[in-house]
């Protein structure tokens, strides 16, 4: 039987960036879980207990920063890897971001889709 799939959990308001990222994580082998909006992908969080989680910082409801600190401040989740994947060319949210736990801050406009799925294989530690 081989390795049991990675999870992905991609949080993430924008639906068609959502579908692509979901459907490019699926053809890598990865299962993906998605929620689009902030309160709804801290419960996934919860249940689901991804591997990494992909997280918008601009989300309705709670935002993606919020969203951060919850993960990282309860025990259950705080071991998850989080990479911030943003439209925000925002220093001070990179630094927050960094500051509250993410492991990687990706600008969207500047990344395209295949150099996120390397870097959540690298940090999943799948690149070997």
């Amino acid at each position: 039987m081989g390795k049991p799939r990675k999870k992905i959990l991609i949080i993430e308001d924008d639906t068609v960036l959502q579908e692509m990222y979901s459907d490019r994580l699926k053809k890598e082998g990865f299962e993906v879980i998605t929620a689009s909006e902030g309160e709804t992908g801290t419960q996934k969080a919860m249940g689901e207990h991804p591997d990494l989680i992909l997280l918008d910082l601009l989300l309705p409801k709670k935002g993606g920063l919020g969203v951060l600190e919850v993960l990282k401040s309860w025990p259950k989740t705080s071991g998850i890897p989080v990479i911030v994947l943003t439209a925000l060319v925002n220093e001070d949210y990179q630094k927050k971001a960094m500051r509250l736990g993410a492991v990687a801050h990706i600008i969207k406009s500047q990344t395209m889709p295949g150099q996120v799925v390397a870097k959540i294989k690298e940090v999943l530690g799948l690149n070997k």
